[in-house]
C-alpha cells in the first residue's frame, strides 16, 4: 500500500509541478488552459506570480512528502487543492455552472483524494 500512496504522491507532484512551470514559462497559455485571461501586464505578472506559486508550492510539499519523508506536508497540498474545490463550488453557488467545471473540479478532488491517501498512508510508517 505504501508504494501505491507514494505514486499518488508522485503523481500530485507531477502535476503541480509542470502546472507551476507552465505558469512561470508561458502564463498566457497556462491562463487559456484554466480559462483566464491577463488584461494587463500586471495580470499577465499575476498569472505568472500567483498561479505559479499555488502549484510550485504543492509540487515543493509532494517532494518533501517523498525524498524528505515528510508526509504531513501532503495536508498542505489537500488544504490547497480542496479550497480550490470550494471555491469553484462558491462559484457555482453564486454565479452558476460554467460550461466546462466538470472537468477542473475532477481533477481538484481527485489531487485531494490522492493528497489525503498520501499523507495517510505514508504517515503510518
Amino acid at each position: 500500500m505504501v508504494w501505491i500512496a507514494r505514486i499518488a504522491v508522485a503523481l500530485v507532484g507531477l502535476f503541480s509541478l509542470a502546472m507551476g512551470l507552465m505558469a512561470l514559462a508561458s502564463p498566457v497559455q497556462l491562463g487559456t488552459t484554466l480559462g483566464i485571461g491577463a488584461l494587463t501586464p500586471l495580470g499577465l505578472n499575476a498569472l505568472r506570480a500567483d498561479l505559479g506559486a499555488f502549484f510550485l508550492a504543492s509540487a515543493i510539499a509532494s517532494a518533501l512528502a517523498l525524498i524528505a519523508g515528510r508526509a504531513s506536508w501532503m495536508w498542505g497540498v489537500a488544504c490547497l487543492y480542496g479550497l480550490a474545490v470550494a471555491g469553484r463550488f462558491l462559484g457555482i453557488l453564486v454565479d452558476g455552472a460554467p460550461e466546462g467545471i466538470a472537468q477542473p473540479v475532477t481533477v481538484e478532488l481527485v489531487l485531494v483524494v490522492l493528497s489525503v491517501f498520501g499523507a495517510k498512508t505514508l504517515g503510518r510508517k
